[in-house]
C-alpha cells in the first residue's frame, strides 16, 4: 500500500524520497477533478446539441472598496504563506505528519507577514481600478459549462462534510469517545453521506441560476460515476479499512487469470496499521491483515468504470431526457448492495433485521432509479416531457 505519494513514488521509480502527501486526499482531489472533465464535456455536449441554453447573469464590475472583503482576502493569503513558508524551512515537521502540522500554529511568520503584505497591496491596487460611488453591474450571458468549476467546488466542500457527517453517525460509539479526533482526522468519510449531501448542494446551487432540469441530471450522471471510480482507488492505494470481510479461500481456477490481490489481498502498509508488524520493516505504516480479504474497493471502482461506459455508449441512443441519471442511481445502487455482502462495516438491527448503512441507502437508490425511469416513461406518455 501507499499510505503517502512519497511511498507511491518510491515504489515505481525506486526512489527514496520523503513526501508525505497522503495518497487518500491526492486521489480524492483527483477524484473530483475527473468529475470536473467529465461534467464539463457533457454540459458542453449538450448545449452544441441545443439541449441546454446559456442564461443570463449579473456581473459586478465596479463599486466601493470593500474593505472586510480584502482583509478576509489578504487573511486567507497570509495563511497559506505563513503554512507554505513553513513547510520550505522545517520540512521535517511537516514531513512527520501533515494533518498535525495543518491544524498546528507551526509555520513561517516572515513569509507569512510577506505574502499578507502583498495581498493587500494586491486587492487594494485592483479595487482602485473599478472603484465607484454605487455599485455597477453588467450582464453577461454563460454557457452552462462555463460554471463546471463552481458546481465542483460546492460538490467537493458539501460532499466531504456530508461524508465526514455520514461517518459519525455510522461510528456514533467512537465518535462520543474522541469527537476532537474524529472530526479533524484525514480519514472516515462515507461515499454515500458525501453523495446526498453533495447532490442536494448543488441542486440547490443550479436552482438559484435557473438550471435544474433533466438534461443538467442526465450529463452530470457520467461524472458521478467517475468520480466515484476514481475515488475508490483512494481507498485501494493507501489502505484506509474500507475493505472486505477475510477471504482465506483459495482463488477459483476460473478466476486463475486474475492476479491474486484482485481476490484476497492483506494490504501490507496500510494506513491505519491494522494487523501485524511487517519484519523487517521500520518506521510507520508497517503493518500488514493477519487474514487476507476482499479487495471490494477495486470491485466498486471497476464496475463505476464500467458503468461509465455503458452511460457514455448510451448516451445518442437514450433520448428521453432524465432516463441515463436515473439508471446512474439504479446502477450505483444495485452494485453497492451486493458489495455491501463482501464489505466490512457496522450493522444496525430493526426487529430481525440486521442491515448497514450503505445496504439501506442503496437500495432506496435502486428502486429510486427504477422508479425514475418509470415516471419518465408516463410523463413521454402524456406528452408532457
Amino acid at each position: 500500500m501507499f499510505p503517502t505519494l512519497g511511498h507511491l513514488i518510491n515504489y515505481l521509480l525506486g526512489t527514496h524520497i520523503n513526501f508525505p502527501m497522503p495518497t487518500y486526499g491526492f486521489v480524492l482531489v483527483m477524484s473530483f477533478l475527473t468529475a470536473g472533465l467529465v461534467l464539463h464535456w457533457g454540459l458542453k455536449r449538450k448545449f452544441q446539441l441545443g439541449l441546454l441554453v446559456s442564461h443570463e447573469d449579473l456581473e459586478q464590475v465596479g463599486g466601493p472598496i470593500n474593505y472586510f472583503d480584502l482583509a478576509l482576502n489578504a487573511i486567507f493569503y497570509g495563511v497559506v504563506g505563513f503554512k507554505f513558508g513553513g513547510i520550505v524551512t522545517d520540512y521535517q515537521s511537516f514531513a512527520n505528519g501533515v494533518s498535525d502540522y495543518i491544524l498546528s500554529l507551526q509555520g513561517n511568520v516572515l513569509m507569512g507577514f510577506l505574502v499578507f503584505a502583498g495581498s493587500i497591496y494586491y486587492f487594494y491596487r485592483e479595487a482602485k481600478k473599478v472603484e465607484a460611488k454605487e455599485k455597477v453591474f453588467q450582464k453577461v450571458m454563460r454557457k452552462p459549462q462555463d460554471i463546471t468549476i463552481n458546481i465542483v467546488m460546492v460538490a467537493m466542500f458539501s460532499g466531504i462534510i456530508g461524508a465526514k457527517i455520514f461517518d459519525i453517525l455510522e461510528n456514533w460509539s467512537s465518535f462520543a469517545k474522541d469527537p476532537i479526533g474524529m472530526l479533524f482526522s484525514a480519514g472516515g468519510f462515507t461515499f454515500y453521506g458525501g453523495l446526498i449531501v453533495g447532490a442536494a448542494t448543488v441542486i440547490w446551487y443550479l436552482r438559484k441560476r435557473n438550471m435544474v432540469n433533466f438534461h443538467t441530471l442526465d450529463a452530470a450522471a457520467p461524472a458521478i460515476l467517475a468520480a466515484y471510480a476514481v475515488g475508490r482507488l483512494a481507498c485501494l492505494l493507501s489502505g484506509d479499512g474500507c475493505w472486505g470481510i477475510p477471504n482465506p479461500d483459495p482463488k477459483p481456477e476460473w478466476l486463475a487469470f486474475l492476479p491474486n490481490w484482485m481476490w484476497a489481498y492483506d494490504f501490507p502498509h496500510n494506513v491505519i496499521n491494522e494487523g501485524h508488524k511487517i519484519m523487517g520493516c521500520e518506521g510507520d505504516f508497517c503493518y500488514a491483515l493477519d487474514v487476507p480479504v476482499f479487495p471490494t474497493m477495486f470491485y466498486e471502482s471497476a464496475l463505476s468504470a464500467l458503468f461509465f461506459l455503458i452511460l457514455i455508449s448510451l448516451q445518442n441512443r437514450i433520448k428521453l431526457p432524465g432516463t441515463l441519471f436515473f439508471m446512474a442511481l439504479s446502477f450505483n445502487g444495485l452494485a453497492r448492495f451486493f458489495i455491501e455482502k463482501i464489505r466490512v462495516n457496522n450493522k444496525y438491527n430493526l426487529g430481525t433485521s440486521n442491515f448497514t448503512q450503505a445496504e439501506l441507502i442503496s437500495t432506496l437508490l435502486f428502486f429510486g432509479g427504477l422508479v425514475g425511469v418509470y415516471i419518465l416513461f408516463q410523463l413521454r406518455k402524456k406528452g408532457k416531457i
